[in-house]
């Protein structure tokens, strides 16, 4: 839509409050609009006239814009008074992106957003010093999108983008698409056109950045395109070559050095390809992007190494919030026999037989947990037997390693273990050199050194968000790793 040249004065009505719309508001009161929040829940604090998400839409007079938080469902009856009255809808994006004045990097996917939004920020630094990063990352668009920087690299999600009118970005990625919010866009391909909308597809000067999956999909659809297409991945056709042999990614400008790289996982070094050839394709120097990929240590709750004494290893992916993650993180995961995956949560509508597939391939043991286990509890026992425990909350799961008993084993330095990559197959000694390494030793049998949890669900059965989450494994486990000795 065609905004307004001014906001000034008018009656601007914010559906749904949280971080976008809270951000949203405090830009458009210092536009001087005269906003409305309408929300479920009345804010504690609230310079703004206020509405309850029930209101009756007919008792909306003389509203010029409405700014749409991502979480409002798109059946609201306020959006369908507007449809009715014709009343502009716009996503805290769009209402961003009418003031920003640098380039944009906008980076969407299933899987692996956040990371590699930050990773493509974090590869910019050197070249882009005053770029932000934020959007769907946690920092709104609309929070910074006044300051006169140069470039922004935005996490969007697809209800970000299925809100948003065309936001003229100068290079999108599409990292993945797997199903997940069905809920809400209902069939695979609304939710593949949704996050196609980070594409200027028409603009011959704006780089399209893929995996070789989502180009296969964009060419077998016939979607008209006329924007620079450039895939990443494990074909040495692709535009950014990931050779896990020479440990490097090839692009027609640089062959990049990623041995030191320090997330571990395929699907990492793939995010890694997505955000070069971005860094390049906004103008960074493969000697700059060179020289940061050893530098990214990874963001929170993402693969994360959450804790480690005596070689035993504990895994932080709490914003593992569907299987299609869970997998990704575990596909290349070393040694499964000695590992315990702690799944669960509010599963998503998605077909459980990859799961299914994955665990009879050898894990050692399974902890579910929360709502998952009355979908997939007894599928999981069929297939896995006593190597299956279940419980309700994460500290019944830590009552279970401290049941268990805690071996000790010879270190064994056959080979060297990198940090970036943690694998119960291989031990070092701790900090005071002690040529000793754990295992826990489950009631079950098995030797545990390793604990992944990777939820491949959603937390709302019993958090606020993944961070709450994944927070209260890293105190748990620190606790657990302080009793050892």
């Amino acid at each position: 839509m065609k905004f307004p040249e001014s906001l000034k004065g008018l009656k601007i009505l914010v559906l749904g409050g949280g971080i976008s719309g809270n951000s949203a508001l405090e830009l458009l009161i210092h536009e001087q609009a005269n906003p409305v929040l309408c929300d479920r829940n009345r804010p504690e604090s609230l310079q703004v006239p206020y509405l309850p998400d029930n209101v009756d839409p007919s008792s909306l007079t003389d509203i010029a814009l409405i700014v749409k938080s991502p979480g409002i469902l798109p059946t609201h009856p306020i959006l369908d008074y507007a449809i009715e009255k014709k009343i502009p809808v716009v996503s805290e994006i769009d209402l961003g992106r009418r003031f920003f004045k640098g380039r944009i990097i906008g980076v969407t996917g299933t899987d692996g957003k956040s990371t590699t939004t930050s990773l493509t920020a974090h590869l910019l630094r050197e070249d882009f010093s005053d770029l932000q990063e934020g959007g769907n990352l946690g920092i709104p668009f609309t929070s910074f999108c006044k300051k006169p920087i140069s470039l922004a690299v935005l996490e969007l999600s697809s209800y970000q983008l299925d809100d948003s009118s065309p936001l003229g970005l100068n290079v999108s990625v599409f990292l993945n698409l797997a199903p997940d919010h069905l809920e809400r866009h209902k069939t695979m391909e609304n939710y593949f056109q949704a996050k196609l909308k980070v594409a200027d597809l028409s603009n011959a000067n704006h780089s399209l950045i893929v995996s070789e999956k989502i180009k296969e999909r964009i060419l077998s659809s016939s979607v008209p395109y006329q924007c620079k297409l450039l895939s990443f991945g494990r074909s040495p056709q692709s535009d950014a070559f990931v050779d896990e042999n020479s440990q490097t990614i090839k692009t027609a400008r640089h062959v990049y050095d990623i041995s030191q790289f320090y997330l571990p996982g395929t699907h990492n070094r793939e995010n890694l390809a997505a955000s070069i050839l971005a860094a390049e394709a906004i103008g960074g120097k493969p000697e700059s992007i060179q020289a940061q990929i050893p530098r990214f240590k990874g963001l929170p709750h993402r693969f994360q190494i959450a804790g480690e004494k005596f070689g035993l290893s504990f895994i932080n992916d709490s914003k593992s919030t569907n299987l299609h993650s869970m997998l990704a993180g575990m596909a290349t995961w070393k040694n499964l026999p000695q590992t315990c995956l702690i799944l669960g949560g509010r599963p998503k509508q998605e077909d459980p037989k990859p799961l299914y597939d994955f665990l009879i391939k050898g894990i050692g043991s399974v902890i579910l947990i929360g709502e998952a286990r009355s979908v997939w509890e007894n599928r999981v026992r069929e297939l896995i037997g006593d190597r299956l425990f279940s419980v309700e909350t994460l500290n019944d799961a830590f009552e279970i390693f401290k049941k268990g008993n805690m071996i000790s084993k010879p270190f064994v330095a056959s080979a060297p273990v990198s940090s970036r990559s943690p694998s119960a197959s291989e031990t070092v000694p701790d900090n005071k050199n002690q040529a000793v390494s754990k295992r826990i030793h489950l009631s079950n049998g098995a030797e545990i050194g390793a604990v992944v949890f990777s939820p491949a669900c959603a937390s709302f059965d019993q958090y606020k968000n993944f961070e709450e989450r994944g927070n209260h494994f890293l105190s748990l486990v620190e606790e657990f790793l302080n009793g050892i000795s």
